[in-house]
């Protein structure tokens, strides 16, 4: 019986749980959201030119690599735990540049039925900053992508 107890707290109710967010998995994405970005609205930018990739059918790629972030994340549950940090994170992300992490997030994950109401009004924040975002800020951002050349060819394959 106990070994009946320990397997249903190991495999059954860890993949129940509520999830923390997935900060590394989020910060990834954001570097090639800003990398793709750049090379999609401003292909001549001398960072992209040195990276010798082809820019065109990028746009898909991208939503590629953000459909593969929302399958791993499809498997989470947003709880009461994660909403302050949530809700931090979508009120900050145009200064950030992590809207369109966001939303990947957001729609992937389940939401716990204790906060709906307040994810909610999260998305629409959420959805006014993304129609809020320039293409200039991603430019300016650039700086903060640690090799993206790499990230391109990555998502390129």
């Amino acid at each position: 019986m106990k070994a009946f107890l320990i397997f249903i707290n190991t495999f059954v109710l860890s993949q129940t749980a509520l999830a923390k967010m997935p900060l590394n998995e989020l910060d990834s994405l954001k570097q090639i959201v800003i990398a793709a970005r750049v090379a999609i609205n401003d292909p001549g930018n001398p960072a992209i030119k040195k990276c010798n990739i082809k820019t065109e059918g990028l746009e898909e790629k991208l939503q590629h690599a953000k459909d593969n972030a929302k399958k791993s994340w499809s498997k989470q549950t947003v709880g009461k735990t994660d909403i302050a940090l949530l809700s931090k994170a979508i009120h900050n992300c145009s200064s950030r540049l992590t809207c369109e992490v966001y939303d990947s997030f957001i729609t992937s994950v389940k939401v716990a039925p204790e906060i709906e109401q307040q994810v909610e009004p999260l998305k629409i924040v959420l959805d006014k900053n993304l129609m809020d975002l320039k293409p200039d800020a991603y430019k300016a951002a650039l700086k903060t992508v640690k090799n993206p050349c790499a990230l391109l060819k990555a998502i390129s394959k």
